[in-house]
């Protein structure tokens, strides 16, 4: 079973230099939220939690003239969220109730007011959070949604308690910034639907609506206002989900239009940024197997830049690290470390809390290494190998990780394959093509191309390990997540490498899972529209439940019942198909469940299930 942590996130720094970040356990019980508190630490003292639920409590947002905190929380309706005020230890609230749930929230620079991000019934989750329906009443029978729900902007001030909506006459927000005059920059989309946000722009708001400031031909994500507020920065880059962007610096004059990518040639990967001043920049993201992370001027000039084989920030999603007048902070891990939060003193982090002590001990006994390899096309492919040690050569289990635009990285649980050590199992973990950390051509080497050259990196890492003699070729199995999920679908349905696939969350076919699913992600792997006959026509090429091989390889499936990003439905299919074929397969469907497992007997259910599935087709580890 997979390894108890807490997990800390959403670090933010307040202007008294400590670290407000939210606290949450690895699962929920049945019917409850995510039991998540708000906790605050101060360089040489104890973390001192300062909220207790009940509900989920998260987004915690320091205000930037005092020492008030903004948050949100689902207290008073489970899957709704309100915003909360903390002041001097008291908590104030709900706010207001806007109509919908509030993602976002943002202080005004004076600290007088309080700017929502509110999402409206029938809208989804990102994947990164679930992909699951936004809903909080009681379902009715039949359950009718009536017009066209949206992503919404909604001032609330502090001294008058009124609420004021902020119109953007038609579109959908996914993000914002407020300047310090209360301008407003929005990242928006006329589609208001996970799919409408991979082609949205970047505008100002104003009385009249919205005014296109930029429009990327990639993914945009992290609009950000400079101090003076005659500047704007955002990211972009490829990014197969909405919170995944991992690319390049932008930077906007809002007086001109102008804009220019800074040092683009250098930084690239980059997943967020921040101004420290009106000349300098602060910048994280991924660099290979870790994170990086310093400072740039507007000028392009590279001030300084930081390196760590390790995870640096809020979790696998994004690289983060928080810094300030006179700190650095960041939420730090490392195949050694389980999460904690760590300051910056000189060359080294020094850590600041200790809620997973014990899960260093708990860790199996491996060794990590990174390892090189060449795929058939002689592109440099990289991957991390763990090792219990044992036999060999010996059994072997390729964990692909999803997005594609993700990474396996230095981290204590690369992708949950401590269970699998655990177990005595060797794993690899490839960083094959559409993967961040090593430049923005590498990333967008999977578009046009699904299970194509992903798919051989993946193949010739396995081929390499076999060649190390550590991995026995009979005796090699394959799981993934989401793409991963996809990626081992598709070896479970034509090749012979495999003894046995786990399939979680699973994508069989891409050109049905197009209008099944919440989102535009098939046509943005395949670069273009569903209804072209040569994008039709790679999707159904590259579908794992068009391409079964008479000897299909044995092939579990688990997958969340309400998964709006990769439907239930496209486990069933490929199952239904494997066991026409008379393949051996078996299905576990989890209910409530979406794009992640989250309920804590439903998560022991799926390691345990995956667990046994790989002992009985690549026998157990001796």
């Amino acid at each position: 079973m997979p390894i108890s942590l807490m997990r800390p996130g959403e670090l933010r720094l307040d202007r008294y230099g400590r670290a407000v970040f939210t606290l949450s356990p690895d699962g929920r019980a049945q019917g409850e939220s995510l039991q998540t508190r708000i906790w605050r630490v101060t360089p040489g003292n104890e973390p001192e939690r300062l909220s207790d639920g009940p509900g989920c409590d998260k987004g915690p947002t320091p205000s930037p003239v005092d020492n008030r905190i903004a948050f949100l929380s689902d207290r008073e309706q489970r899957g709704c969220f309100q915003p909360f005020l903390i002041d001097d230890g008291a908590i104030a609230g709900p706010l207001c109730a806007p109509h919908g749930t509030v993602e976002t929230l943002s202080w005004s620079r004076d600290g007088a007011a309080l700017y929502l991000l509110v999402a409206e019934e029938g809208l989804d989750t990102a994947s990164c959070d679930g992909a699951l329906p936004l809903a909080w009443n009681a379902p009715g029978d039949p359950r009718v949604t009536d017009g066209r729900p949206v992503r919404r902007l909604v001032r609330f001030d502090l001294e008058s308690e009124e609420a004021t909506e902020i119109s953007t006459r038609g579109p959908s927000v996914w993000e914002f910034d407020v300047g310090p005059d209360g301008m407003m920059l929005a990242i928006v989309s006329d589609d208001p639907t996970e799919r409408g946000w991979h082609g949205a722009r970047l505008v100002r708001i104003g009385p009249h609506g919205c005014e296109t400031i930029y429009l990327s031909d990639e993914q945009i994500q992290c609009p950000a206002i400079s101090p003076s507020g005659d500047r704007a920065l955002i990211l972009e880059g490829p990014a197969s989900d909405r919170k995944l962007v991992a690319g390049r610096l932008r930077l906007i004059d809002l007086a001109t239009g102008e804009n220019r990518l800074l040092a683009a040639a250098r930084l690239d990967d980059l997943t967020h940024a921040a101004w420290l001043s009106d000349t300098v920049i602060g910048f994280s993201g991924w660099k290979g197997f870790g994170c990086r992370y310093g400072r740039i001027s507007t000028d392009g000039e590279v001030l300084s830049e930081y390196a760590d084989d390790a995870q640096l920030g809020p979790g696998r999603f994004a690289a983060r690290v928080e810094q300030g007048a006179s700190c650095e902070m960041t939420i730090r891990e490392s195949t050694a470390n389980p999460p904690e939060i760590v300051l910056r003193t000189g060359d080294e982090w020094r850590k600041l809390s200790a809620f997973n002590q014990h899960a260093a001990a708990q860790a199996p006994p491996h060794e990590t290494r990174k390892l090189e390899w060449h795929a058939p096309d002689g592109t440099e492919i990289g991957g991390l190998l763990l090792d219990p040690g044992g036999p060999t050569p010996g059994p072997l289990i390729v964990v692909v990780h999803g997005g594609p635009t993700a990474s396996a990285r230095c981290s204590f649980d690369p992708g949950g394959a401590l269970q699998y050590v655990e177990a005595g199992f060797r794993v690899l973990l490839p960083n094959y093509r559409g993967s961040v950390g090593q430049g923005r051509d590498f990333t967008r080497a999977v578009i046009g191309d699904p299970a194509g050259g992903d798919w051989a990196d993946i193949v010739s890492g396995v081929d390499h390990v076999v060649a190390q003699g550590l991995a026995a070729p009979g005796r090699i199995g394959i799981t993934g997540s989401s793409y991963g999920g996809f990626l081992s679908a598709w070896g479970a349905a034509n090749s012979d490498r495999f003894a046995a696939a786990v399939v979680v969350s699973c994508i069989s076919d891409l050109l049905a899972c197009n209008y099944d699913c919440n989102h535009a992600f098939s046509e943005w792997v395949a670069d273009g529209p569903a209804h072209a006959a040569t994008t039709r026509a790679l999707l159904i090429d590259r579908s794992p439940i068009h391409n079964l091989a008479p000897g299909a390889t044995p092939t579990l499936f688990l997958h969340g019942e309400r998964d709006r990003c990769t439907p239930v439905t496209q486990a069933g299919m490929m199952y239904a198909a494997l066991l026409h074929r008379g393949t051996r397969a078996r299905l576990v469907v989890f209910p409530r469940e979406g794009h992640m497992i989250e309920e804590t007997a439903h998560r022991a259910r799926l390691s345990g299930e995956a667990l046994d599935w790989f002992a009985e087709h690549l026998g157990h580890c001796t």
